[in-house]
This record gives structure tokens, C-alpha cells and sequence, in this order.
């Protein structure tokens, strides 16, 4: 299995997990996306189904058991995403691999996937992501088997929006919450896998705590130019007029019917935008505050995307919120943060 960056602490607990007679049926894994979430999971999955005999030697990426999983072809390694996966079809049902939820007819194919025992693992591990991706429909057809947990069975949530699921799922779900990871453990990370110092670093710098940014990052470092030509265009629309304003807003929400990643990202660049206006005006009251304001804006709109509220009205409420910021002309100097120095 890949190396996991970070997380020392939640993988303990993981590993004290896998050491239960009778583990937890079911675990919500609540942070933000990139951060290892679907990796942990695998590691669960590992601990709990590893051919070693001691639980210290798990997972041991040599057996049958730990390949498998590593390539997602373990029979009791389950994962549902948005799409078609599971869905049995039949009955004029028609086939939906473009969707971006997780439908009913799939949570009932899951369902009787896993009615039995497992096939050759000690455990069946069903890892669910986006699980906020759920409708109402197939979020309380999936609350009927929290329920009624089958054997040997380890359902895994996971989402970075956990407010947006049932609390009566929440309710039934053990919650480790996955943090950020500082930097310097990204940097480290990113060193022990072969990248130079200096590259480890800046990828590290660049990612926002988010190691599968850095590592992307560390593989192709032109991906960090972009991300500095996208923080240029963030600052020329943080001067622009309303109208300009509002055509970004509808070209991005067109964006996001086809790449939401993609979008996603952007706005991550615009968090990193605010927070350098943020450490800019820390000496200046209004400054400070107006950048807040903004780092709010984005999370708000990144909570309504995740809450399927629709695309445009969510980013153009975004961009409205902004404040209006001057830019200093080329070459001039950069304002003083002492308002009463010459």
C-alpha cells in the first residue's frame, strides 16, 4: 500500500481498531479531500485483512491480501463512488456512469453484495465516498443496514462535508477526523520518496497541508507555475469590476459541470489568495477584516457546491462578497502597514 504522510495519531487509533475482537461496523472518516482519507481507509483494510499473524507485521505489502487491496481488486475491499458501481439495472433502469451521486440502486446493490460472509478475508471493509454524495432516498436505504450491521463488516464513510449527512448516520458511525498536515511532515514525506530538498519543500509550501497536492505537485512541478499564474488572475479579479466579476463566476460554474476538481482547486487558490491579503493587513484593521470576510465567502461557497446548491448562484454570491481591493500599480512600493509612517 502507498505510504501514508502524516496522520501518526489517526493511524494508531486505526491500528487499535484492528485489534478489537469485535471492530467498530462503522466509521465516518471526516476531512478535507486530499489528505489521505481513501488511503487510511485502505490501511484499515489492510490491518484488518493482512495474511501476517501479528498485528504488528500488518499490513505487510507482500501478501496476497495487501496486493490485492493496493490495486483495488480484493473481493471483500468494497468501494461505492458516484457513477454506476453496483447498480444491478434491469427493469428499463437506465445506466448512469456520468452521475455525480450516489444513488439508491447502488446502495442496494452494495447492500446485497455484502449480505454474506466475507469471500477470504477476515473481514469485508465498504468504503463509501463522497458519502455526502447520497441522496435521501439512499442515505436512509444505507441507515436500515447501520442498523443492521452485517458480519464481519467495517462500512467506511468518508466526506469532507459530514453536516451535509443524515444525523442519524452520524449518529451510528465511530468519527476520526482527518486533519491538514503541517508542511514540514509533507516535506519529510516528500523526501523519503526520492524528491529533492529544495522541490519537497516548495510542493510542501504550495499544497495547502494537502499531501496529495504536494506529492502532484513534486511529480510535475509546472503544476505549482499554474497555480501561480491562477493566484495572478485571482489578484487581477479582486480589482475588477461587478460585470467581470460575474462572467469569471458563470465560466467557472460551466467548469463545474465538467470538471469539479478542477473548480474545487481554483478555489483552494483563492484561499490561498485571501490568506496572504490576510497576513498583508495584519496591521491594519479593515485589512484583516476584509480578508476574513473573504476566506469565509470561499468556504461558504465550497459548502454550498458540496450541498448541490445551484453552481452559479453559489459562485457569483461568492465573487459578490469579495471585497474591493486595489492592487498597487507595477513597480510601486507596496503600502506601509504603519498608516502614520511617511
Amino acid at each position: 500500500m502507498a505510504a501514508i504522510i502524516g496522520h501518526e495519531a489517526l493511524r494508531r487509533a486505526l491500528r487499535s481498531i484492528a485489534a478489537m475482537e469485535e471492530p467498530p461496523h462503522a466509521l465516518l472518516l471526516a476531512g478535507p479531500a486530499r489528505t489521505g482519507r481513501t488511503l487510511l481507509s485502505l490501511e484499515l483494510a489492510g490491518l484488518l485483512n493482512c495474511e501476517a499473524p501479528d498485528l504488528d507485521d500488518r499490513p505487510c505489502n507482500e501478501c496476497r491480501a495487501c496486493r490485492l487491496i493496493t490495486e483495488r481488486n480484493h473481493p471483500d475491499v468494497l468501494h461505492l463512488e458516484p457513477g454506476d458501481s453496483f447498480c444491478r439495472g434491469g427493469g428499463g433502469h437506465q445506466p448512469h456512469p456520468g452521475s455525480r451521486d450516489i444513488r439508491i440502486c447502488q446502495v442496494r446493490g452494495l447492500i446485497e453484495s455484502v449480505s454474506r460472509y466475507p469471500f477470504e478475508g477476515r473481514f469485508r471493509v465498504l468504503i463509501i465516498e463522497p458519502a455526502d454524495r447520497m441522496g435521501l432516498e439512499a442515505a436512509n436505504t444505507l441507515l436500515k443496514t447501520l442498523e443492521e450491521p452485517p458480519p464481519a463488516t467495517v462500512l467506511i464513510l468518508i466526506t469532507a462535508a459530514p453536516e451535509n449527512l443524515l444525523e442519524t448516520i452520524r449518529s451510528r458511525c465511530r468519527t476520526l477526523a482527518v486533519s491538514l498536515v503541517p508542511d514540514d511532515a509533507i516535506a519529510e514525506g516528500l523526501g523519503e520518496r526520492g524528491f529533492a530538498p529544495e522541490i519537497a519543500e516548495r510542493a510542501a509550501a504550495e499544497s495547502r497541508r494537502r499531501p496529495a497536492d504536494a506529492l502532484a505537485f513534486a511529480e510535475q512541478p509546472d503544476l505549482m507555475d499554474d497555480r501561480g499564474r491562477l493566484l495572478d488572475r485571482c489578484a487581477e479579479l479582486a480589482g475588477a469590476r461587478a460585470s467581470e466579476r460575474m462572467t469569471y463566476a458563470g465560466d467557472l460554474a460551466e467548469r463545474w459541470r465538467r470538471d469539479r476538481e478542477l473548480v474545487l482547486t481554483e478555489l483552494d487558490v483563492w484561499e490561498t489568495f485571501w490568506e496572504s491579503r490576510l497576513r498583508e493587513g495584519a496591521g491594519r484593521e479593515n485589512g484583516a477584516r476584509d480578508a476574513l470576510d473573504a476566506l469565509r465567502a470561499v468556504a461558504d461557497a465550497r459548502s454550498d457546491l458540496e450541498a448541490q446548491v445551484v453552481a452559479r448562484m453559489a459562485l457569483e454570491l461568492m465573487l459578490l462578497r469579495f471585497p474591493a481591493v486595489t492592487l498597487p500599480a507595477e513597480g510601486a512600493p507596496a503600502p506601509s502597514r504603519n498608516e502614520n509612517e511617511p
